[in-house]
């Protein structure tokens, strides 16, 4: 190898740079290191790293020694943007930096690498720039301040107070409501939809501020998301800028929380702030529909994004609160865009305000002691009794040809229907195929199969995901199974599973397991042969899956003490929302957990889970019998003659009964013919 050969340089930069990277000292060098390829030390080595055009202020370093055969890593990479430059930058350019490696006795080595120098309103991606969104995020732009004088407007007609004050009141409901009237206000500018650039979420595009949104009337998603992001944020909010393929929209916290860090990439983790009312999605493109779109069904359709079916989509979301954090300021402008005076519209009505849900039983709100564990020998036994393996079905669920899924957007009405004695037939999805041959997007037909669901319901339906050939031969088995199973253990089987916990085992586990939650005993009927089933509910009571919480105590040391005994209830029965928000509160911090409202009926088995529900219920009871209380209380003691309340010694077992008089399995020890002779004297 010759001379030229012996030194290199090998550096790791940004590809791209623009006006916020500068403001915010967003490091263009990430690596810079030094390689000798040769077989003796390299003294005196001189770096240096400039760029063209002069983005960059020229550096230089000096190495005293590079030890052959090592790479050097130098450690004082800062650099510091041409902020005068990078801010009156219209168009992106081309630039390249070169970093030069010198010795004496050495031919200078040179490595070029390429940056792309971005327009000022130019966002790089997720790729290049996901910690420098926030930049973009602009509370303070004069619009913004119009569009809270109009929430605050809205507020104070609808009865609300009208301040601005984040989570002060520390209500969820307040913040909640704030939201809602800050989306409705921004509903009255009348925008039109503007279609983004491909690929936009990993490549970025240009960014429409508020004023010009407000002056042009026009917005792409992420400029919609940004505007509602820089005034949720100037109401002291926390937004959220999330992220699918193709696509953005916006996200609010409604307590005051974040996600630990500036991007969350799983989107399992977002769905459950979801879940627990903690974090609210907004579909932002539907602030350009008209008649306006109310904050309800922007929700509605932010959740649609998140839903299990579309996960494969979601790429990221990026925590403004956590940006600024972590210093990422708004973009500085030294001149402020004029707002035109045809600015906002008119003739467009905002959307009204919608009723404030009910957060008076959030789960992130209750707070229950645990009751300390008894270590006795009636745990142990109801341990044992559980099956707590994956062959299971109360900790793995899978869908079978004795399964029936069901699909009802209201799981809690739907039991409490069960239980005033409502009966339902099944409605075949697949037969009735709402969407038909029309060309939709996912989102619309997950819509109108929405709708065709709700309307079933109404009919006493309940819309299965299956042929009506396929729908019936799986209810005509479960029919023929509980009736068996009911002839001949004198018990129900038939269980509608309402709601799952989707596990992992571990949280790089790829496998995902599903376990009921609640089980509503229902039975299946029908007037002939030939009539369609009809769903009913059993004279049982509604119960937990309480195999899945032995389980999670067990192995994922996860207990939930408010759904050990009587279940929470409401005036119409079992408070199913309720029940749901406790276990996606134990859960909450558990990676690859996840509740997910499903039903599906199906039979399951509870031999061991009767006589598991005897010591839970009747341990009391069962103590009176002698034999077990002496089990319960110790099986180690003396055993007592029953007439005269003496000892029966092992010792003297021979001496004091004949073989004759004992009745003992063969061969027996002495412990078990004391026992036995115990129960013959008593």
């Amino acid at each position: 190898m010759g001379d030229e050969n012996m030194l290199a340089a090998s550096c790791e930069s940004l590809s791209r740079v623009n006006f916020a990277c500068a403001q915010n000292d967003i490091a263009v060098v990430r690596r810079l290191v030094v390689h000798n390829r040769g077989e003796a030390a390299i003294a005196d080595v001189r770096v240096s790293l400039r760029a063209s055009p002069p983005i960059i202020r020229e550096k230089a370093w000096t190495l005293d020694r590079v030890a052959p055969g090592h790479a050097q890593d130098i450690t004082d990479t800062s650099t510091t943007l041409d902020l005068a430059r990078l801010a009156g930058l219209n168009e992106a350019e081309v630039a390249e930096l070169e970093i030069r490696v010198e010795a004496d006795g050495f031919e200078p080595v040179a490595e070029r690498l390429r940056i792309d120098l971005l327009a000022r309103d130019e966002w790089g991606g997720l790729n290049d720039m996901a910690q420098v969104l926030a930049a973009f995020v602009s509370p303070n732009e004069p619009v913004v301040a119009k569009l809270l004088k109009e929430a605050a407007r809205l507020l104070e007609a609808a009865g609300y107070d009208g301040s601005l004050n984040g989570y002060q009141s520390g209500d969820p409901g307040r913040a909640y409501v704030l939201a809602a009237a800050i989306w409705s206000a921004t509903t009255g500018l009348g925008l039109t939809y503007a279609e983004p650039p491909a690929s936009f979420e990993r490549e970025g595009q240009k960014i429409r501020g508020p004023a010009r949104i407000a002056n042009e009337g026009l917005a792409t998603c992420l400029d919609s998301t940004l505007l509602l992001a820089a005034a949720f944020e100037a109401a002291g909010l926390n937004p959220a800028v999330l992220f699918s393929q193709g696509h953005a929209w916006v996200a609010v916290w409604i307590q005051k929380r974040d996600f630990g860090h500036v991007t969350e990439p799983d989107v399992v983790a977002v769905r459950k702030a979801v879940q627990a009312h903690e974090l609210v999605p907004l579909e932002t493109t539907l602030l350009t529909k008209r008649p306006s779109v109310g904050f309800e069904q922007a929700e509605d359709e932010g959740r649609r994004r998140l839903g299990e079916d579309r996960e494969a989509e979601f790429v990221m979301a990026v925590d403004i609160a956590r940006s600024r954090a972590a210093r990422i300021r708004p973009l500085a402008s030294h001149h402020r865009e004029e707002l035109g005076e045809d600015a906002g519209n008119d003739d467009v009505a905002t959307a009204t305000l919608p009723r404030v849900p009910d957060f008076g039983l959030l789960p992130g709100e209750e707070r229950d002691e645990e009751p300390p564990r008894p270590q006795d020998r009636i745990e142990r036994w109801q341990r044992k009794l559980l099956d707590l393996s994956l062959r299971n079905r109360l900790l793995n669920f899978r869908d079978s040809k004795q399964t029936v899924p069901f699909r009802c957007s209201n799981v809690a009405a739907l039991e409490d229907a069960l239980a005033d004695g409502r009966r339902f037939r099944g409605l075949s999805l697949n037969d009735e195929n709402p969407v038909g041959d029309r060309s939709v997007s996912a989102a619309e037909a997950a819509r109108i199969e929405e709708q065709v669901e709700r309307g079933a319901f109404e009919r006493r339906q309940i819309a299965v995901p299956l042929t009506g050939q396929e729908m019936n031969t799986r209810f005509r088995t479960l029919f023929r199974r509980a009736n068996s199973d009911l002839q001949e253990g004198g018990t129900n089987t038939l269980f509608l599973a309402a709601g799952f916990l989707r596990w992992k085992k571990t949280e790089g586990d790829t496998r995902i397991y599903r376990a009921p939650l609640l089980l509503i005993p229902v039975k299946l009927e029908r007037r002939s042969a030939q009539s369609p089933f009809r769903l009913a509910h059993h004279e049982d009571d509604v119960c937990i899956n309480f195999t899945l919480l032995e389980f999670l105590k067990r192995d994922f040391q996860i207990r939930m003490p408010e759904l050990e005994a009587d279940l929470p209830c409401d005036e119409s029965g079992i408070d199913v929302p309720r029940i749901f928000g406790v276990v996606r509160r134990h859960v909450r911090d558990v990676a690859g957990f996840e509740v997910v409202e499903d039903l599906a009926l199906s039979t399951f088995s509870f031999a061991k889970y009767l006589m598991w529900k005897d010591l839970v219920d009747r341990a009391d009871r069962l103590r009176e019998n002698r034999l077990v209380r002496h089990l319960i209380d110790g099986g180690e003691g003396d055993h007592l003659d029953r007439t005269t309340g003496d000892a029966v010694r092992e010792r003297d077992i021979d001496r004091r009964h004949p073989p004759g008089e004992l009745y003992a399995p063969l061969p027996a020890d002495s412990s078990q013919l004391a026992a036995c002779a115990t129960r013959r004297l008593g």
